[in-house]
């Protein structure tokens, strides 16, 4: 498909867009277009102080003796505590184990993750 033709698909759904927002007084759509020459893009709500939405692709990643895995690479917005379970899977697909420790971060600390790890008896450490 040539680089106009699908300039002109997304300036068309952005207009959709913009056009179903007004006419719906709404502020937001599912899959919100923000960049014509990036429209794979979307904003992720973060809630920080000082940025309150940032933009950019989200990554899952584990490390593992010293080498980095990317589990999950999107550019949607999604909640990386249901990352956990899966990447300690693919752990034990990669090494034929489950590891003797879990390090993760304050958002994967939920009491879903936290029974999963007690389960398997796995160390989690909350960083």
């Amino acid at each position: 498909m040539p680089k106009f033709t699908k300039r002109h698909q997304v300036v068309k759904n952005v207009y959709s867009q913009q056009h179903f927002m007004h006419r719906n007084n709404v502020r937001s759509v599912s899959d919100r277009i923000v960049s014509i020459s990036q429209p794979y893009i979307r904003p992720i709500v973060r809630g920080k102080a000082g940025k309150s939405v940032e933009f950019g692709a989200k990554i899952s990643l584990s490390l593992s003796d010293g080498f980095s895995f990317v589990d999950r690479l999107s550019w949607d917005s999604f909640n990386e505590s249901k990352d956990l379970i899966p990447q300690i899977e693919k752990y034990k697909q990669r090494y034929g184990h489950y590891p003797l420790s879990v390090h993760a971060d304050k958002i994967y600390q939920t009491r879903e993750n936290r029974n999963y790890c007690k389960e398997r008896n796995h160390s989690a450490v909350g960083l």
